[in-house]
């Protein structure tokens, strides 16, 4: 067998075993001994805590009250988690668990926030392996940096693969949904990134009366093009990609992948009327450790402002 080592100081503990000339995708991230140290990592070992972290999983649930909700929307039950990070960190059995995890919600709309896998081959995989999202009005998914680790013809296939499993991918796109007369506008951007953000969707979408926008880019950096505005252009962002620093101590990541650092680190913020939301997302990524930052998955419920 080869041995693959992730780190060379965590390397005892961080080995990943590959069968040779394995064709079966699930049996290739089965045998990911990694994978499974994360789920039995005694919790009060301190020196692997880190590594007990990220293998867990939590649910976080929101009410969401604006003056932008309307009758025909109200109570409507959103589904969202990022970042799942599938490959050698991520077994095919978590994954599996979070997709069952997320149609057990019986949400009304599934939310993909982006970067499914380490590189855009394992992204593929991760939608290969794992049970179709259920929802009422369908999924929907954005795309992150990770996804576009790969070739043309990776990412095209990445596409189709979430298209055949009936997720709508939205790539610098808006995707209307009608319900009573108000009209749900769910759009996302191209990964600020690796790839090439378009906003006028956003904008054009703000013309539309009666309608609520929301905004679902992989990552926060491209908001503040956004957020400078006088007068909010959505009415909720959903986000991810700062794992919420990963590693995290008092509020401040040790290391950030956002150009600005800890101002979208985590949690609900608040900018120049535009309401937003970071995840600190499901996996991880280059180290698989967590402190200061839980993995999360969301259920976000719309509610009318005269019911707060």
């Amino acid at each position: 067998m080869q041995l693959l080592s992730i780190w060379k100081k965590w390397n005892k503990l961080c080995i990943i075993h590959f069968g040779k000339g394995e064709n079966n995708i699930a049996k290739k991230y089965r045998t990911s001994s990694l994978g499974k140290l994360l789920s039995y990592v005694p919790k009060n070992i301190k020196l692997l805590y880190p590594f007990y972290l990220a293998g867990t999983l939590s649910l976080k649930e929101d009410v969401f009250y604006s003056k932008a909700v309307t009758k025909d929307i109200d109570k409507l039950r959103i589904a969202y988690c990022s970042d799942i990070h599938f490959g050698p960190m991520f077994s095919k059995d978590r994954a599996v668990d979070l997709v069952e995890r997320i149609n057990a919600l019986s949400a009304d709309i599934v939310l993909l926030g982006g970067d499914y896998g380490e590189t855009t081959n394992t992204g593929i995989d991760f939608f290969r392996v794992t049970p179709d999202f259920k929802s009422r009005y369908g999924c929907y998914a954005a795309i992150g940096n990770h996804d576009l680790w790969g070739g043309e013809s990776e990412i095209e296939t990445l596409i189709n693969v979430m298209k055949d499993k009936g997720i709508t991918p939205l790539v610098n796109e808006s995707h209307t949904l009608t319900i009573g007369d108000t009209k749900l506008i769910l759009c996302a951007s191209d990964d600020i990134k690796m790839g090439k953000p378009e906003l006028n969707m956003l904008y054009e979408a703000r013309e539309i009366s009666n309608a609520f926008i929301l905004f679902f880019p992989h990552s926060p950096d491209v908001l503040p093009h956004i957020t400078k505005k006088p007068d909010p252009v959505f009415d909720l962002a959903l986000c991810g990609h700062t794992h919420g620093g990963q590693v995290a101590f008092f509020g401040k990541s040790v290391y950030s992948s956002s150009k600005y650092k800890d101002r979208y680190l985590s949690g609900w913020i608040e900018e120049n009327g535009h309401r937003i939301m970071v995840s600190n997302g499901v996996g991880t990524s280059i180290m698989p450790v967590r402190i200061g930052s839980k993995p999360e998955y969301h259920l976000i419920e719309l509610r009318m402002l005269e019911h707060s």
